[in-house]
């Protein structure tokens, strides 16, 4: 696809819990090559609840849809990026919204967050909503996104933070996964190529079409 196909397009990038724009610096470069305006999104994760990220971002897109010619603006997102962006949709309604792809999301809760709670907890209170805890706040959320939502959800197979099946969310478009590890999915070549897929085509190419048991 030619890269002005996209030129009128713009890819936020939302990083995960304890993580930086740097983990997502990857993917940024790749998709300016194919045509994409970037805008590699960072926050403070320690200290602040899930729902104050997700009211910024909501605030932070609706300042970039104002400044941008006539496109979409897509979402790519890892680990707790994903239950930010799922927050701020739940709550915000945001004009022009193209595709979104996510990967390694905890939409099922992290075992990790909720043993690590006891003893870092206090650093910021995320970890506990991202527990896989019953009623933890990542549970109680609606289990999908609006129906004429595009997103795909990219897994990770050698994730210790999430167990396997825990990153599906109903009404996902496509789902893939990656021979990796959580915290560093974004940089895998394979994870970088099915998101270019899945913004372009609204399909992962390369996808693993076996869901976990």
């Amino acid at each position: 696809m030619n890269q002005t196909d996209h030129q009128n397009d713009i890819v936020v990038l939302i990083h995960g819990l304890g993580g930086s724009r740097l983990d997502m610096w990857p993917l940024g470069r790749r998709l300016k090559r194919r045509g994409y305006a970037v805008r590699n999104w960072g926050y403070r994760s320690f200290g602040q609840r899930i729902e104050t990220h997700a009211d910024r971002l909501a605030k932070d897109l609706t300042a970039i849809d104002a400044d941008m010619a006539a496109g979409k603006i897509h979402l790519v997102t890892h680990s707790m990026g994903g239950i930010i962006a799922r927050t701020m949709l739940a709550n915000h309604a945001i004009d022009n919204l193209g595709r979104i792809v996510m990967l390694a999301p905890p939409h099922q809760g992290s075992h990790a967050a909720r043993k690590l709670v006891p003893y870092i907890g206090w650093l910021t209170p995320s970890l506990n909503q991202l527990s896989d805890a019953e009623d933890s706040y990542v549970n109680q959320l609606p289990n999908s996104l609006q129906a004429d939502i595009e997103f795909g959800i990219v897994e990770a197979t050698k994730d210790r933070v999430i167990a396997q099946g825990g990153v599906l969310l109903d009404g996902y478009r496509d789902y893939a996964r990656v021979n990796g590890h959580h915290g560093v999915l974004a940089w895998y070549p394979q994870a970088i190529q099915l998101t270019e897929d899945f913004l372009a085509n609204g399909r992962f190419e390369q996808s693993d079409f076996t869901l976990p048991t």
